[in-house]
């Protein structure tokens, strides 16, 4: 494919709106046989999650009854969506009353061992992960006319973008694993009552928070004050509902900082005595001068119209579509892209924005109707076609991301993407996503991903997708931090930083003292440089659960190379030794509850055992204490910090008469190759 002159910029961007949940879609829940009988009547008899977040990542703890009405022993196979960036830690079982501990074993010996505890009557769990779609919870064995407890754990960094922090628990399942489907029904209904608690401890203001569609069921209470020196605040959130709930939608909650918080660089240490070896989470919230953009361009807009976008997603697809044509310029000019087993130019090429055109299109594009396999690739690669020189160019990708025809393997995108001068923007609707291709193709075309649920306040999002392609970015920053104390820092390589977001760091160090914190970049071809000073303490135990995310960075990184060159030993090898040292569920191991006398008879440590007392006593002293920051530029530049005492990136700078689409076209405006 013929590569894009630099001067003639193309700038991309990918919409995805995907995965809309529909009414009769599967959900968080019970999987039982399609057609089952009465022995699959197994009933969730309760449902409580409880969430804290605090220092940068996020503690979601998943606390369900199992009840089994029947005469016999049932096993019971509980699903729900992959959370973003989940490390899986704490898989319970509750036997005699006697909470049981999982401990983490290579996949296979794992499912060989929770079937022979099966096969012997005896009650056991498994937790494994189905690839990037869901967690998978079995239980063997819950005794007839009983009820069984079990609990799981697991850990998510948080990044604030534009001020503003976005957790979701995900319930709404994304309908996109085919097989699945035609297999298992899903029981999402409680017989017993649902309860969530969420408590956010920040140590900045809260100017305001919001549960979209919530707002007349969640209970909100706040308390400021509660930080270092009077400042923080507390904001507490209950949602109780009664027997009958079903898990079909994700919760989600925002909370958004005071304007007046500053840029700012954050170290979250751990270690747990002088000899031994720290973590590190490094957050660094830039404030750059970052110029708006105005220019117009020549926009291509990629629709999936698979069976899979079938129902509420396309309707959902042509109404983004509408208004996205609705806000384009008489100066610029549009053509749409439709794949599904294959790609068609529907517009025949681009067409000018003018009224009658776009009116024209926006009823063709209501049109459309959904089916047939989903050739991703094509509809890329004829997006990448035809594309002038003289004029800039935008690509809006929408689809499930979810490929099945024509190539699909990680490297056939990336070759793609190699051949242009593009940058790719994801915007993916629902969960269960492909999410690992489609942020690694954003990343890879130095482009943004951004996730969108259908519980979301979708204008919200589309105003932080706005702001940021109506700005200049950060161009390939690096993050380093001086010293031969610290290494293995992950991710390796940080790609663009947009407007208002944040670069998050995980790292190893040895020893203690004091380290010169370097983050340089490039703003339309001009370097900027801003450095900081930071401690390494020789002792600080608040954060154990750091060693968990800095290996699941690790896992991640790891992951992307198998995607992309396919599995080696080497590579292999490298995810199952970090999910056993710290304890994970990853693609190659798994979590196992089984009595003491069978873990120590198939030879399994108490790793995790260790690990979860620390972490738990930890939890408790953070409970107990005020809340901390950890901002380490204060004083540094004559007590003017990293940024010179300017405040973070708000939401507020991404006004303007844009719509929902319209925002990465005008993204592209701005991202000439030339002006790096």
């Amino acid at each position: 494919m013929k590569p894009i002159p630099i001067r003639s910029l193309a700038v991309l961007f990918t919409t995805l709106l995907l995965l809309l949940w529909s009414a009769t879609g599967f959900a968080a829940g019970l999987l039982k046989p399609v057609g089952g009988g009465p022995s699959s009547a197994l009933t969730i008899g309760a449902h409580r999650v409880d969430v804290i977040i605090n220092n940068g990542f996020v503690r979601t703890e998943v606390d369900q009854i199992f009840r089994n009405p029947h005469d016999a022993p049932v096993e019971g196979l509980y699903s729900f969506p992959l959370p973003k960036q989940a490390s899986l830690s704490e898989l319970s079982l509750w036997v005699g009353g006697q909470e049981i501990l999982g401990e983490v074993v290579e996949k296979e010996a794992a499912r060989r061992l929770y079937r022979e505890q099966q096969a012997q009557g005896n009650q056991s769990a498994l937790a494994e992960k189905n690839d990037y779609r869901s967690f998978d919870v079995l239980v063997g064995n819950i005794a007839p006319q009983s009820e069984t407890r079990v609990r799981l754990v697991y850990y998510q960094p948080l990044v604030i973008d534009l001020n503003i922090g976005r957790y979701l628990y995900p319930l709404a399942e994304g309908n996109v694993d085919e097989e699945r489907l035609s297999f298992w029904a899903t029981d999402a209904q409680i017989s017993g009552p649902f309860h969530l608690r969420l408590q956010l401890k920040s140590a900045f203001p809260v100017k305001e928070v919001r549960l979209p569609g919530l707002e007349q069921e969640a209970v909100i209470r706040r308390a400021g004050g509660l930080g270092e020196g009077g400042f923080g605040e507390v904001v507490e959130v209950v949602i109780d509902r009664p027997e009958g709930a079903a898990l079909t939608k994700d919760i989600i909650f925002y909370y958004r900082l005071d304007d007046s918080v500053p840029a700012r660089v954050e170290l979250i240490p751990y270690k747990a005595d002088p000899k031994s070896e720290g973590t590190l989470m490094l957050v660094v919230t830039p404030a750059a001068d970052l110029k708006p953009i105005s220019e117009g361009t020549d926009w291509t807009l990629v629709l999936d119209t698979s069976g899979s976008m079938g129902g509420h997603k396309i309707a959902t697809l042509a109404d983004g579509v509408s208004r996205v044509l609705g806000q384009m310029r008489p100066n610029d000019r549009f053509r749409l892209i439709g794949f599904s087993d294959q790609a068609r130019d529907l517009t025949g090429g681009y067409v000018n924005a003018n009224a009658e055109q776009v009116q024209h299109w926006i009823s063709q594009v209501k049109g459309i109707q959904a089916g047939g396999g989903t050739n991703l690739y094509a509809g890329l690669e004829l997006a990448y076609r035809r594309l002038e020189d003289e004029r800039t160019s935008g690509v809006i990708l929408v689809t499930d991301g979810v490929a099945n025809l024509g190539p699909t393997e990680h490297r056939a995108f990336l070759k793609l993407l190699e051949s242009h001068d593009l940058r790719l923007f994801t915007f993916v609707i629902g969960n269960s996503a492909n999410e690992p291709l489609l942020e690694r193709l954003a990343k890879q075309s130095g482009g943004f991903a951004m996730n969108v649920s259908d519980s979301d306040d979708i204008g919200g999002r589309l105003l932080q997708a706005k702001a940021k392609v109506l700005h200049q970015a950060l161009h390939d920053v690096e993050v380093s931090i001086e010293g031969e104390r610290v290494k293995d820092l992950s991710p390796k390589t940080l790609g663009n930083l947009y407007a208002g977001q944040q670069a998050v760091l995980f790292g190893r160090y040895n020893g203690s003292g004091e380290v010169l914190v370097r983050i340089k970049a490039r703003i339309s071809g001009q370097p900027v440089r801003w450095t900081t000073s930071a401690k390494l303490p020789e002792v600080a135990r608040d954060n154990p659960e750091l060693e968990r995310l800095w290996a699941l960075s690790r896992i991640e990184e790891t992951m992307a190379q198998i995607r992309e060159q396919g599995e080696s030993r080497a590579l292999r090898s490298q995810v199952v030794d970090l999910g056993l040292n710290y304890s994970l569920v990853t693609d190659y191991t798994s979590m196992l509850v089984v009595t003491d006398d069978a873990r120590e008879q198939a030879g399994i440590g108490s790793r995790n055992a260790g690990r979860v007392q620390a972490e738990r006593a930890a939890q408790q002293e953070r409970a107990d204490a005020p809340m901390q920051t950890y901002r380490v530029d204060s004083g540094s530049n004559g007590g003017q910090g990293a940024f010179g005492n300017r405040p973070s990136q708000g939401i507020g700078m991404g006004s303007g008469p844009m719509g929902l689409l319209a925002v990465p076209l005008i993204a592209w405006l701005n991202r000439r190759k030339q002006q790096k």
